[in-house]
């Protein structure tokens, strides 16, 4: 398994960084809050705002949340880990459906497709290509509870590197904004010491700190950079720079 799939954040205490948001995600799925609004994460490419997209997803949808977290071993967060959606859950590009029919199949499933839980999660990564006509097709589903069912209640969780596309009345039914920042290299390389310990890969801590700054910070980039060096050998200044 590649080393950015194996090491993923399952968790928030997974996260690199980003300590403040982290804490108000938390707080939401512990004060059963968490379903009031909706989310829109926002960060430059690589940055990890989907992955925290997901684990907020499981955490709302958790069975038995601990200390804002999901347990990771209820049906539904089985699901989410295992194939990447649930009854309750879907993950949805903006990149390739941008369009106001590609919206309505999602919120039609609201009205005639019956799910075990009580909640419907959206993620909508790349939100910001969603034509005006799409993203009005969302305004009131996310207002309103389901006809008939006022427990049924549709959360959607927006990601996007250009906020600046986004409308106001999106960011109105969502809590915060959450600006999802880069960590410094020499935090990345903490997590990538970790990952070469774990996996018994020799290094040196320059060349780790030099990889966080080459790859700009961005995690994913950076453990597929491990990858590829520690195939020459030690995580060196040597092979880094080469």
């Amino acid at each position: 398994m590649a080393l950015d799939t194996k090491y993923r954040p399952r968790t928030f205490s997974d996260v690199v960084g980003q300590e403040q948001t982290l804490a108000v995600l938390k707080e939401f799925v512990r004060s059963g809050a968490g379903f009031h609004q909706s989310y829109l994460f926002c960060g430059a490419f690589g940055s990890g705002k989907t992955t925290m997209a997901r684990i907020l997803a499981r955490a709302l949808l958790c069975d038995a949340p601990v200390n804002g977290e999901p347990c990771d071993q209820c049906p539904s967060c089985l699901s989410i880990l295992s194939s990447g959606v649930s009854d309750s859950f879907t993950e949805f590009d903006a990149a390739t459906n941008s369009g106001k029919d590609a919206i309505k199949s999602l919120t039609d499933t609201l009205l005639y497709d019956s799910f075990s839980g009580k909640r419907r999660i959206f993620l909508i990564d790349e939100a910001h290509r969603l034509s005006k006509d799409a993203l009005d097709a969302l305004l009131k589903p996310m207002e309103d509870t389901l006809p008939g069912s006022e427990d049924k209640i549709m959360v959607c969780i927006f990601c996007t590197t250009e906020p600046e596309k986004m409308r106001n009345t999106i960011f109105s039914r969502c809590a915060p904004a959450f600006m999802i920042r880069q960590v410094t290299p020499e935090r990345l390389a903490d997590r990538l010491e970790y990952v070469c310990k774990a996996e018994s890969i020799p290094y040196d801590r320059q060349a780790l700190v030099l990889i966080g700054e080459v790859t700009e910070c961005h995690i994913r980039d950076a453990l597929k950079a491990i990858e590829g060096i520690s195939m020459l050998g030690t995580v060196d200044v040597a092979n880094t720079s080469s």
